[in-house]
């Protein structure tokens, strides 16, 4: 398995993360058009995290249910106000996964185009 992000940390994913399809997940995006910078990670968008955290930061994040989406809308209103809240999916061949209070953190593999796998038809 080759992920597309170079300098995973040790134990980064972690060892009980698992690669399966997950229908559906739910992935805020910037607006009404699906784009590339929608699956980018933190650090790909130059978005800060604490230390502890670089692992998941340099996960995609999903929800597995709309309500756990929306109350994290409700939670950081300024950040999240705007944005789309898109129903999708992700398959084995997207890279592993680990979620923990209905969110999914996924570790991506190289050369997979989430534009092409994530729309539901």
């Amino acid at each position: 398995m080759v992920f597309k992000e170079k300098n995973l940390p040790p134990q980064c994913p972690p060892t009980d993360a698992v690669q399966k399809d997950v229908e559906p997940v739910y992935r805020f995006i910037e607006n009404d058009t699906l784009q590339e910078i929608d699956f980018l990670n933190h650090r790909e968008r130059n978005i800060t995290y604490r230390s502890e955290q670089k692992c998941e930061a340099l996960a995609i994040s999903f929800f597995t249910t709309e309500q756990a989406a929306e109350r994290l809308r409700k939670k950081f209103k300024r950040k999240f106000k705007e944005k789309i809240l898109l129903k999708g999916k992700i398959t084995e061949e997207c890279g592993i996964h680990k979620t923990e209070n209905d969110h999914l953190n996924l570790w991506l593999f190289q050369d997979v185009n989430m534009l092409n796998v994530f729309p539901v038809e």
